[in-house]
C-alpha cells in the first residue's frame, strides 16, 4: 500500500512533483528486481492513493503510466458515474476517483492486482444523490471508494 505525495504545492524546483514520480517509480523498481529485496511473489496487490492522474492534472505521470501498464500487474480500471462533465478532460471520466473544484475529476486511487489473479469485477462507488450514502461519502472526502473483486487461487 502507498499514499503518494501530491505533485503540487511547491515552487519551480518541483520537489513534490519529483517525489510523487519517484513514489510510483519505487514500485517499478521493486517489480523489476532493482532493489535490495526480491520482487514480490504472486499473488499480490498494489493499492494506493497516487495523488496523480495518468492523463489529467499537474505532475509527472510517466512512472505512474508505466506502473499501470506493467506486465506483472493488471489494471482493472474501476469505473463509476459521478454524473459530472469536465470540459477539457483527457482521461475517461468513468475512471475518476476524486472530484476537485477547479481541477475537475481525476483518477488518483488505484488497485493493481498481480497478473496471476482473476479480476471478477471492479468499480468506483459514486452513489446517486438520492442514495443516503451519497451525503455521507461527500461529507467524508472528495475521494470515492474503489473496489476490486478478486478470485483467490
Amino acid at each position: 500500500m502507498f499514499y503518494a505525495s501530491p505533485p503540487v504545492f511547491d515552487g519551480p524546483e518541483d520537489r513534490n512533483g519529483r517525489r510523487n514520480h519517484d513514489e510510483a517509480a519505487f514500485w517499478l523498481r521493486l517489480l523489476e528486481g532493482g532493489l535490495s529485496m526480491p520482487p514480490p511473489a504472486g499473488p499480490f496487490v498494489i493499492l494506493g492513493q497516487t495523488s496523480l492522474d495518468p492523463m489529467d492534472g499537474d505532475g509527472r505521470p510517466e512512472a505512474l503510466r508505466a506502473l499501470l501498464d506493467h506486465p506483472a500487474l493488471q489494471d482493472p480500471k474501476p469505473r463509476g458515474d459521478h454524473g459530472r462533465v469536465d470540459p477539457g478532460q483527457a482521461g475517461d471520466a468513468a475512471l475518476d476517483t476524486a472530484l476537485y473544484d477547479g481541477l475537475g475529476g481525476l483518477r488518483v486511487s488505484v488497485i493493481l492486482p498481480s497478473a496471476d489473479l482473476v479480476v471478477r469485477d471492479a468499480a468506483v462507488l459514486w452513489p446517486p444523490d438520492s442514495d443516503p450514502m451519497a451525503a455521507t461519502l461527500a461529507a467524508a472526502s472528495r475521494h470515492s471508494p474503489i473496489w476490486v473483486d478478486l478470485a483467490l487461487p
